[in-house]
């Protein structure tokens, strides 16, 4: 498979090409979790225009055909796999036996570290129990079969089936599952690294008010608004939403409010998000 990875004008001249020429956008659920889609997209043998290893993005050619941009995302209504099509190609027979393929070799590919019993599970580990799917029917973070599944889950590394517990928390918009949601796309940990992405779950979680965890959800997102993560800056209404979360007892919005930073979110590479600049606005 060649990939040319494309960037800057020509990149987005490529993503134009496919919008503008009677561009139609198809779009597929796939029960394979995006890391498994992703690498069969790329182990699927066409030409590749463009690609974008840590958004899961790519630009590829079928039998000679006018260019499709694919996008492998998750699906939040059943944790699986959304994978989009855009381009002229893209309601074609040929992209739809395409999606078929891929389908196939991701649910193929063995699943990473499913229950920590590796590719080949150790016999003495058979009267170990698994973490119950069916039992965790209730996003409750701090109790019952959901935590211990989630935490037995993320211990192994096993993050498709996390993600298929996850989007019990996007059913009920429940703040502490939603920022869990969201920090697995800051890194990327088996969905693309979309930072469009983790700020949509923060936005959500910042608003629900069902757990105490919407409190800590309002000073993350308030961070994303004010240094533009995700998301256009937009500081009047971050140092509202900081306010809020202070005005709710929360210690990192309150400290943020009085020296610029605060130590609940950091950057990727460790720095603290931080204004120079600031002027407290608190007594």
């Amino acid at each position: 498979m060649k990939a040319i990875k494309v960037a800057g004008v020509l990149g987005a001249m490529l993503s134009m090409l496919t919008q503008a020429v009677g561009a139609a956008t198809v779009e597929r659920t796939l029960s394979a979790g995006p890391a498994r889609v992703w690498t069969a997209v790329l182990g699927s043998g066409v030409p590749v225009l463009a690609v974008d290893h840590e958004r899961f993005e790519a630009t590829i050619v079928l039998d000679d055909a006018l260019p499709v941009s694919v996008s492998v995302d998750w699906d939040e209504v059943d944790g699986g796999t959304r994978l989009a099509g855009m381009g002229a190609s893209a309601d074609s027979d040929g992209f739809r036996r395409w999606v078929e393929g891929v389908e196939r070799v991701a649910l193929e590919q063995v699943q990473r570290n499913r229950y920590c019993r590796g590719l080949q599970p150790d016999p003495r580990h058979d009267e170990v129990p698994e973490p119950s799917l069916e039992a965790a029917t209730d996003c409750g973070l701090s109790t019952g079969n959901f935590s211990s599944a989630l935490l037995e889950l993320e211990k192994c590394g096993d993050h498709e089936t996390t993600l298929k517990l996850l989007s019990l928390c996007s059913h009920q918009n429940h703040a502490g599952g939603l920022v869990r949601i969201s920090q697995l796309y800051e890194i990327g940990a088996a969905v693309p690294r979309r930072a469009e992405r983790a700020t949509h779950f923060l936005a959500r979680a910042a608003s629900a008010d069902n757990t105490e965890y919407h409190i800590s959800a309002k000073t993350l997102y308030a961070t994303a608004l004010y240094f533009g993560v995700g998301v256009p800056v937009d500081r009047p209404r971050a140092l509202a939403l900081f306010q809020t979360a202070a005005s709710l007892g929360d210690s990192a919005a309150d400290e943020f409010l009085r020296t610029g930073t605060h130590s609940a979110w950091r950057r990727i590479d460790g720095r603290l998000f931080r204004d120079p600049d600031f002027v407290e606005l608190r007594p």
